[in-house]
This record gives C-alpha cells, sequence and structure tokens, in this order.
C-alpha cells in the first residue's frame, strides 16, 4: 500500500510541476489542475506519514 502512495506523491509532483512550467494553462484550467495535483500530492504525503512504521521503546 505505500508503494501506491509513493508512486501518488512522485506522480503527482511532476504532473505539478508540468502544470505550472510547461502547459500553458490560463484562468480556471490552471486553478483546477493545480489544485487537484495539490490534493494529490497533500493526501498522499499525509498517508504516507500515517502509515509510518512506529518503532516500540
Amino acid at each position: 500500500m505505500r508503494s501506491l502512495f509513493w508512486s501518488a506523491l512522485v506522480l503527482s509532483v511532476l504532473a505539478n510541476a508540468y502544470v505550472n512550467t510547461f502547459a500553458g494553462w490560463n484562468g480556471s484550467t490552471h486553478i483546477v489542475a493545480s489544485a487537484g495535483t495539490g490534493t494529490v500530492v497533500l493526501g498522499s504525503a499525509v498517508a504516507l506519514w500515517l502509515t509510518r512504521p512506529r518503532t516500540e521503546n
């Protein structure tokens, strides 16, 4: 399951970089694409944090 979250994180970071650098979109298209990829970045980062291996002290 963690590999799925890592894949989502990496792909969404790359997609976000593409949207903000090369896509050339303007207005609402750019906002929707950037917000969508940003949501996936944050969601996968939180999921990775929540599923991290815990160490017993």
